[in-house]
């Protein structure tokens, strides 16, 4: 009957998943004329042309698979309009923004439909948009700022998350950014060790975007996350550690300074997710120390969002502890079918029943069968981080509860086989009528 019910429910969705194509292809000849008569102007003639294609978009911001294989016919000609048209006019222009910001809000728009790694895979990469990149965002950046009394967007917003998605593709340059950056050149007084002026700009903008109450704050610490883990910017990311240690120790109770903590914590989150190894480990016990004071502090206890996140920098500083790689004992006795699964489980129930010391010759076997990691180093950190996502998994509030699970999941499948097993009790004593 289970079964009945739950073909009928795929069914249903295929038949709406059809539907809903059919649909989006009669609006797609809309858009694509829309686009069409964007490009031969190379810029948006009429802005009603923008809010037509949004509110099209908008529709399909639960199916955005349905959009994503047209993401290329749309992407690419728009960002080659704000790449040919900052070259052109230049970046200190007033009219370019004029340009750009209606088409940024069609992109930024397809960025909240299908996500921002299906977006930027089609944007222009090449090593010479860096310091294009840079300066249109230096020109966003010192714009002020006007506000709309109606619904629609101004474009500012969108302009800013698009151009720090793009620098997040081109900071990747298989080169060092010092031989990229052209005011090196006119700068006399550049230390050996210091970054380069492009490096340093970048950081400014994003350490200033950490404070937005938007998601211009989550692609500031995506965009920090790909620049601090290059091999060439020990440094910059010394100073940047620094600068975060300064403002979690300073912690006031005004609004922007809630909104910078949840954005340093979130752009390190984000850093130890995309950073090496050997790049992090020097600075975890700074990083885990303001982490830990932190989850202690008044403000994670009125914030379930900061919590959050912390518990997500908490579980990434765990996992760079450990050594990189996958316990054996995670693949052994499985099978990809579940009635096989079930079938053992009941053999060894049934085996239970008759002959305990059968069960445990076979419990032996299987702890063979999972060779341990005896060489494994496991520092002393690791323990007060578990205790942490342990006491995560307690939290009021199920956004933390999940991060933390999260954590211990991913760290325990890193441990060795005796070692998980520690931790899989102690999560078991959680179900205690005493928690």
């Amino acid at each position: 009957m289970e079964e009945v019910i739950f073909s009928q429910e795929e069914d249903e969705l295929d038949c709406k998943e059809i539907v809903l194509q059919k649909y989006f292809l009669q609006e797609w000849k809309i858009v694509k004329s829309l686009l069409d008569e964007i490009v031969s102007y190379g810029r948006v003639p009429d802005t009603s042309s923008v809010h037509k294609i949004r509110s099209i978009m908008d529709k399909y911001q639960e199916q955005g698979q349905l959009v994503e294989p047209y993401l290329e016919n749309i992407v690419s000609p728009l960002m080659s309009i704000i790449r040919s048209k900052t070259i052109e006019l230049g970046a200190d222009s007033d009219e370019i923004l004029k340009i750009i910001k209606p088409i940024c809000i069609i992109i930024y728009t397809l960025v909240t439909v299908c996500g921002y790694k299906a977006v930027i895979k089609f944007f222009p990469h090449q090593v010479s948009d860096l310091e294009l990149a840079v300066s249109l965002l230096e020109k966003c950046h010192d714009t002020a700022s006007v506000t709309s009394l109606r619904q629609e967007s101004t474009g500012e917003m969108e302009a800013k998350c698009v151009i720090l998605l793009w620098l997040s593709i081109l900071v990747l340059v298989p080169f060092d950014i010092s031989s990229v950056d052209t005011s090196i050149a006119n700068n006399e007084n550049l230390g050996q060790n210091e970054p380069a002026p492009l490096v340093m700009r970048i950081l400014g903008f994003c350490k200033d975007y950490l404070s937005n109450a938007g998601p211009m704050r989550t692609i500031a610490g995506l965009l920090l996350a790909k620049l601090l883990t290059r091999p060439d910017m020990p440094t910059a990311f010394a100073s940047f550690v620094e600068w975060t240690h300064e403002v979690l120790s300073s912690v006031t109770d005004d609004v922007m300074n809630h909104f910078r903590l949840l954005g340093v914590v979130e752009a390190l989150a984000a850093i130890f997710k995309a950073g090496g190894r050997k790049v992090l480990l020097d600075v975890i016990p700074v990083v885990w120390n303001d982490a830990s004071t932190m989850l202690k502090s008044g403000s994670a206890a009125r914030s379930p969002l900061l919590r959050k996140y912390l518990m997500k920098l908490t579980q990434r500083l765990g996992l760079t502890c450990l050594p990189r790689c996958t316990s054996a004992w995670r693949y052994v006795i499985r099978t990809s079918s579940l009635g096989e699964n079930m079938s053992s489980r009941a053999a060894f129930r049934e085996i239970d029943q008759c002959d305990h010391s059968v069960v445990d010759s076979l419990k032996s076997e299987q702890n063979r069968n999972c060779p341990e990691d005896e060489g494994m180093d496991v520092p002393d950190i690791l323990e007060e981080i578990i205790e942490i996502l342990l006491s995560g998994l307690r939290d009021t509030d199920t956004v933390v509860r999940w991060s933390a699970a999260k954590g211990i999941g991913r760290i325990t499948s890193c441990l060795t086989s005796s070692l998980s097993e520690e931790v899989f009790s102690s999560v078991l004593e959680l179900f205690s009528p005493g928690e």
